[in-house]
């Protein structure tokens, strides 16, 4: 058997990927398994022995043709099927997408053969995009920036493979040797991120830094980053005159982390791949989640992972940070920090009664739970418009053998109008509506009589959901159910 493994996501992505990785080697133990990566981050993928072979896509070679003064772009296209002929002659038995991207799916559709298995995102015969799983269905729907999902992008790949981690899953690589001179006790900060504005600055690293030091004069802190952060650290020594700094910055492979933050007593960082090696090496860390950043999917799975959350347009007091650094090294956890935990949700935070309500929606829409009680009239309101929006769809939707699609199309895209403007109306309800669409767009391409039936049975089940928050008794009125009557 040979599997295909895409994950052309950055750094981070990819560590996150190491224990899924292995998961496809300990359940396959005699495939030939092949990993394919973006050339920039293959450097994530040294030390990972679960692949037999790790290839990069030659994004560069490929769309050079499109920035020359005289754009060709032909030759960009003729690049891109090169790469992709190459790749498809490796007759893979099973594809798995762990990139949930546009790119990613149309690339998986193209390396597919009529043989071949596909897990993630792909694309259907007419070039439609394809959620080819449940998992994937879920991911679309319900994972992302202010979306309600809890469940980790690790532990989602777990479910899309169908298993469950084991220790060996999550095990730091072989150690290499680092001629580092390092000290007995020292923490470790990585002062950059995945994307700028996810990163604290200089001035305030380094005041961060400066407090701690009056709590723990003496303690080593090394400081780790790419090259191009090098005026980060410069500015962060500066700023705090008499810590004791050991500056790594730009001076080490990616590999090399893996041992500096095995002996580390903790890890300091914001969003960014030395996180996930943390994971790893299961160093305690420390996660400074500033601003645009779902920490539920992309936090420190280390088991003394902790996070200190910045939400967007909140200020940052480096010294408070400081604070809580110094607490954690005397053995107390500040009660603002969110603690890692078992369970689906990784961690463990107090969230407001709409979050809670959504979290439970989709717990009720994909794993079988009961679902949430409405606390607000609201609700009750959004749901009934939407299960009238949907019976009037139906009835749309069996008219077109009679009528034609034509006669019919105007109302039900005006249908989908309104329930996209109860979604924003009805935040709470936006779970059950983003399932909707997900599974709407699963229906495969085929015949009218077999397109109108599937999407028949997206709306049924839309009905069965919704009726839980539809009062049984039509003549109950909004008075009567604001007094809790239903």
């Amino acid at each position: 058997m040979k599997i295909l493994i895409l994950q052309l996501a950055r750094l981070g992505d990819i560590y996150i990927s190491w224990p899924a990785v292995r998961a496809v080697r300990r359940l396959n133990p005699d495939a030939e398994i092949h990993l394919l990566t973006r050339p920039r981050f293959e450097g994530a993928v040294e030390g990972l022995t679960a692949i037999d072979k790790h290839m990069t896509l030659p994004s560069g070679h490929i769309l050079m043709p499109l920035v020359t003064d005289n754009v060709n772009t032909e030759e960009s296209l003729n690049r891109m099927e090169e790469f992709v002929e190459t790749v498809r002659a490796e007759n893979y038995d099973q594809i798995i997408n762990l990139t949930f991207s546009p790119f990613s799916s149309y690339l998986t559709h193209s390396l597919t053969m009529p043989h071949t298995s596909v897990l993630g995102y792909t694309r259907f015969r007419d070039g439609f995009f394809c959620a080819a799983d449940e998992v994937s269905a879920y991911f679309y729907a319900q994972v992302g920036i202010n979306k309600p999902n809890r469940v980790h992008v690790s532990d989602v790949f777990a479910s899309m493979i169908g298993t469950e981690y084991t220790e060996q899953d999550w095990e730091a690589p072989v150690l290499p040797e680092v001629k580092i001179d390092l000290p007995n006790l020292y923490l470790t900060v990585h002062v950059g991120a995945s994307e700028k504005h996810k990163a604290l600055t200089g001035d305030a690293w380094g005041r961060l830094i400066n407090y701690f030091t009056r709590r723990y004069e003496g303690m080593p802190i090394v400081l780790i980053g790419a090259p191009n952060e090098a005026e980060i650290a410069q500015e962060i020594i500066s700023r705090a005159p008499n810590a004791t700094i050991i500056n790594l910055v730009g001076q080490t492979r990616m590999y090399d982390l893996f041992t500096i933050l095995k002996r580390s007593e903790l890890l300091i960082g914001c969003d960014s791949a030395p996180i996930h090696m943390a994971s790893l090496t299961d160093t305690p860390t420390l996660n400074i989640s500033v601003g645009n950043v779902n920490f539920w999917e992309t936090g420190p799975k280390a088991t003394l992972g902790m996070i200190y959350r910045i939400e967007e347009g909140q200020e940052i007091v480096p010294e408070r940070i400081g604070e809580v650094i110094a607490q954690l090294l005397e053995g107390h956890a500040d009660p603002q920090l969110i603690m890692r935990t078992g369970g689906l949700a990784s961690y463990d935070k107090v969230e407001t009664p709409e979050q809670e309500f959504a979290w439970k929606l989709v717990q009720a829409l994909y794993l079988g739970g009961e679902f949430p009680v409405a606390e607000r009239i609201e609700i009750i309101e959004g749901a009934m418009k939407l299960d009238e929006i949907n019976d009037f769809m139906m009835s749309q939707f069996a008219l077109i053998p009679e009528k034609g699609v034509n006669a019919v199309s105007a109302f039900i895209d005006g249908g989908e109008d309104v329930i996209k403007s109860i979604s924003r109306i009805v935040p709470e309800l936006r779970p059950m509506i983003d399932w909707y669409h997900a599974e709407k767009i699963r229906v495969a391409p085929g015949t009218q009589e077999e397109i109108i039936a599937a999407t028949l049975s997206v709306h049924e089940r839309f009905k069965r959901h919704l009726r839980v928050y539809v009062p049984r008794d039509e003549k109950v009125t909004t008075v009567e159910a604001k007094d809790g009557t239903l």
